[in-house]
């Protein structure tokens, strides 16, 4: 078999059912006049990671009813092809199963598409284009945070897929203002050793080992003067946290939790 290269927005993507057709997404539902707005989650990439998702959306919603949290349609589907591989040039591009699973979004009413997968942005940009909604950038929810919290100069670790940092996502990303963090990376040995298994051992449900390698790889970068550690995988902050680290953790997942929270409670014209 022919394999996509790395980045290519093709591939035949994962075995799922028929998506939506055109006059489906049409007819779909819209919500109430005043009501929030809907926020498409497009998950699956992990299955976990996307629970864990909607939890921190759910723990940055200011509500004290059930009415007054944000509505979500949320669409998990695992058979998405592995994003890591498929930048590598080891198997088939994602872009085709994201597109079909994000479809079912746009059916069901979603104004906003939300990605809890870090190594799935790679592909955001063809995505956004394909679905035709606006999309929240998980890299740039947590690249704002982090220059919120490190002093300029500071140095920032980052735990992340392989892919994800051969590919630029964080390194080569800077803020609408133009300013860029000081990345501190993970050395060969522990990309690896700890951090590569670590995330694999979280996709197994091997919390307790994941847990141990994340840390030390955490550790590590504050060692060599991390001030603080962005948890660039939606897999590492469910084993990995402040206290474990040793340091102040930016959670991309939760950033970009906030940020669609605050998209969907922000006033609208009528």
């Amino acid at each position: 078999m022919t394999h996509d290269t790395p980045r290519l927005a093709r591939g035949a993507g994962g075995a799922l059912p028929a998506a939506p057709t055109a006059v489906d997404a049409i007819r779909r539902p819209v919500a109430a006049p005043g009501a929030a707005g809907i926020v498409g989650i497009l998950g699956g990439m992990g299955p976990l990671a996307t629970v864990d998702f909607m939890r921190k959306m759910l723990e940055a919603t200011p509500a004290a009813t059930d009415q007054e949290h944000v509505p979500v349609v949320v669409s998990s589907i695992p058979q998405v092809p592995d994003r890591t591989a498929a930048f590598r040039g080891e198997g088939e591009s994602p872009l085709a199963a994201m597109v079909d699973s994000g479809r079912r979004l746009v059916a069901a009413g979603a104004g906003v598409v939300v990605v809890p997968c870090n190594t799935a942005h790679l592909w955001f940009d063809e995505l956004e284009r394909a679905l035709a909604l606006p999309m929240l950038h998980l890299v740039d929810a947590a690249i704002a945070e982090a220059l919120e919290r490190v002093p300029d100069g500071g140095k920032v670790g980052l735990l992340a897929t392989d892919a994800t940092l051969a590919s630029g996502l964080y390194l080569n990303r800077a803020s609408p203002d133009g300013r860029r963090v000081h990345w501190l990376l993970p050395t060969a040995g522990e990309m690896l050793e700890l951090v590569m298994p670590g995330i694999a051992d979280v996709k197994a449900g091997a919390m307790d080992s994941a847990a141990q390698r994340l840390t030390r790889a955490a550790q590590a970068l504050c060692a060599r003067g991390a001030r603080a550690i962005v948890l660039g995988c939606t897999e590492i902050p469910l084993v990995l946290d402040a206290a474990a680290a040793g340091a102040p953790v930016i959670d991309a997942t939760a950033a970009l939790a906030r940020q669609a929270v605050a998209w969907a409670l922000a006033p609208r014209h009528k």
